[in-house]
């Protein structure tokens, strides 16, 4: 057994592998002892046991990994054991007293017999200040009240805001998930929740890099959780290690597991502790092909406004794309099962050393000056999408995210790829179930498991490639919703081949690549077999108007001395809908059947004065947005 007996630290630049790691204070000379890691793995390859400083308050804990160490232990099963603390750093880049961060403690009590034990706030120490050389912490301070401090010393957690969620039904009911407290209630291998802290003077702003110092017994070995059986289930787990996990290895070891998901939030729109108001949603993540070095990741919905408050119609309004293959320590996430088998499994041959740098691993989603999320891309990697905004990753598979921009408030983006290995049906690894937890409107492709014959709504859908193939797409919408559509980029597609929405019901077939756009407005309700993605080769679409040329070809002007609205349309597309609504989106005109001329007018000398905004659609579903000015003064 390797016994340290240090007086004082041993700095570890390179680390040979240990078989056993023993760490005890010197009772001889009454100092502390421990082992510091500095930016390298430490391998041990049975049990690391540790006996806790009692002699400086500055070195409480046994082994210090700093600046991206971590631990990772052999597969003999050795159960790790003593009073001594392993510390580790993990920063959260932006939060507030209302914003969740979903965690799984690599920690445990360091108490009781031999084995991995319940974590819970007690593993949390105030380390806002540390930096890599830093031992020193204190235990944060906890209220039960509403709102956690950031500026108290230590910083204060609301312990009113922590939760677990055991095996639960596929939904995302408040009832699923278990308040724990201050309670060390979270065994190894589950995830928890819990909201940050803010500036009680600015509880409607966000707080910076707020750090971390997680101290406990490092956790160790095959982990279970259980999961019931007989129906899909989904409960909270997440990396339970002090060290990095590869979720393609943790896929492969767990057949019940469908997708995995990653909860993000726009972290300068939310500031309610109302369940209702929470503006972020579930990300989406599977492996995909062999080439996809970080798998497939289908962003959640968010929030989309201008700084003015106004929705815009960019299409922003979607998380970013960050690499999630390789979780860091401390990570949280749910994972979605099929209800095959009763637990899903951690285990040491899932652990790697990928240091958390936001091109192979991320914590969570970054922040820019503003507040806004945005993908952590390094400057000059390459972009195969042409998008100006490339994955810090390879993309192997074929395939194109398609953005559905809702009312110019929120985006879904769905996932289209394709593989000889994919069918029409549910494929494991390839497809993933929607969340659909966007407010009012959804997007999705239905995809029928072959199984037990039912229709379920995707996010991501893999199918072999085939020139004109109809992929079915749909919509259930809770209100009358307008959705632009659109091509955000694309990957490893032949050159010329554009995407196409067709729509049978009104036999129209409209181009969404290559920078053009659909814009529709449907009422409410649930829209099956009407819509699909087809793909055309060039030369077989000469007979087809893109959206980008009709709305090129038509013009509008806002002849205040007239009063009226004139739209010169030279092509003659034939007007089915015009109308016209004030900024507070009331509707103050509408004709119907306009009309083919190349010039047509409508009256406005009833309007106040005020900016209004136009929506002229043709037979053919384009959908044309203009903003005028009144001036009837």
């Amino acid at each position: 057994m390797k016994n340290l007996l240090l007086p004082s630290a041993m700095l570890l630049l390179a680390l040979p592998m240990f078989s056993q790691l023993y760490v005890t204070p010197n009772t001889t000379t009454s100092t502390d002892s421990y082992v510091y890691v500095n930016d390298q793995v430490l391998f041990v390859e049975q049990d690391v046991n540790m006996v806790q400083n009692t002699y400086n308050a500055a070195t409480t804990a046994s082994l210090y990994l700093r600046n991206g160490a971590q631990l990772i232990q052999g597969t003999t099963g050795s159960a790790n054991n003593g009073t001594g603390l392993l510390s580790v750093y993990q920063t959260i880049d932006t939060t507030s007293a209302f914003h969740y961060t979903f965690w799984n403690p690599p920690v445990g009590l360091p108490s009781g017999g031999a084995g991995n034990t319940n974590a819970g706030i007690s593993r949390y120490y105030d380390c806002d200040t540390c930096g890599d050389q830093t031992t020193s912490a204190t235990l944060v301070s906890t209220t039960t009240g509403y709102n956690g401090n950031s500026i108290t010393n230590p910083m204060t957690v609301s312990t009113r805001w922590i939760y677990k969620k055991l095996s639960s039904p596929d939904n995302d009911a408040e009832a699923n998930w278990v308040r724990i407290n201050g309670t060390d209630a979270v065994p190894a291998g589950y995830g928890m929740i819990m909201k940050g802290v803010s500036d009680p003077g600015s509880l409607g702003t966000y707080v910076l890099n707020v750090d971390f110092d997680l101290r406990g017994r490092p956790n160790n070995g095959t982990i279970s959780v259980p999961v019931n059986t007989g129906s899909v289930q989904r409960v909270l787990v997440g990396n339970p290690y002090p060290s990095a996990i590869d979720l393609k290895t943790f896929w492969t070891d767990n057949p019940n597991v469908t997708e995995i998901r990653f909860w993000d939030e726009p972290k300068d729109s939310e500031f309610s502790h109302y369940y209702v108001d929470k503006s972020g949603g579930w990300g989406t993540w599977v492996p995909g092909s062999a080439g996809d070095t970080q798998g497939i990741y289908s962003p959640p919905t968010f929030a989309n406004y201008d700084a003015s408050g106004i929705g815009g119609a960019a299409g922003t309004g979607a998380g970013a794309d960050y690499p999630r293959r390789y979780s860091p320590i401390a990570q949280g996430f749910e994972v979605r099962t099929d209800g095959s088998l009763a637990s899903v499994q951690f285990n040491n041959g899932q652990r790697v050393y990928v240091k958390q740098d936001g091109v192979n691993s991320t914590f969570r989603g970054l922040m820019d000056e503003n507040g806004e999320t945005e993908a952590n891309n390094p400057s000059g990697s390459s972009d195969p999408s042409g998008s100006g905004n490339p994955p810090p990753y390879e993309i192997a598979s074929q395939l194109m995210r398609i953005n559905f921009v809702m009312d110019e408030t929120y985006t879904r983006q769905l996932i289209l790829g394709f593989s000889e290995d994919a069918t029409d049906g549910f494929d494991r690894g390839y497809d993933a179930r929607s969340p659909m937890d966007a407010k009012g409107a959804e997007a999705f492709f239905p995809i029928r498991n072959l199984e037990n014959d039912l229709t379920q709504p995707y996010v991501i859908n893999f199918v072999r490639f085939q020139m004109g193939k109809k992929i079915p797409l749909s919509f259930t919408l809770n209100h009358q919703t307008s959705i632009l559509v659109k091509v955000k980029e694309t990957y490893n597609f032949p050159a010329g081949i554009k995407a196409y929405l067709r729509d049978d019901l009104n036999n129209t077939t409209q181009q969404i690549s290559d920078g053009s756009e659909v814009n529709l407005l449907l009422n409410t309700g649930d829209y099956d077999d009407r819509f699909y993605i087809i793909f055309i080769k060039p030369g077989d679409d000469s007979d087809i108007k893109s959206s980008k040329e009709v709305i090129t070809n038509v013009d509008f002007f806002q002849n205040n001395p007239a009063r009226q609205l004139e739209v010169s349309n030279p092509e003659g597309y034939d007007v089915k809908l015009v109308n016209i609504f004030d900024m507070s989106g009331k509707l103050v005109y509408s004709e119907k059947n306009a009309g083919n001329s190349t010039r047509l007018t409508f009256p406005t000398n009833n309007f106040s004065d005020g900016v209004y905004l136009v929506k002229l659609t043709t037979n053919d579903n384009v959908v044309i947005d203009y903003k005028m000015n009144v001036f009837n003064k």
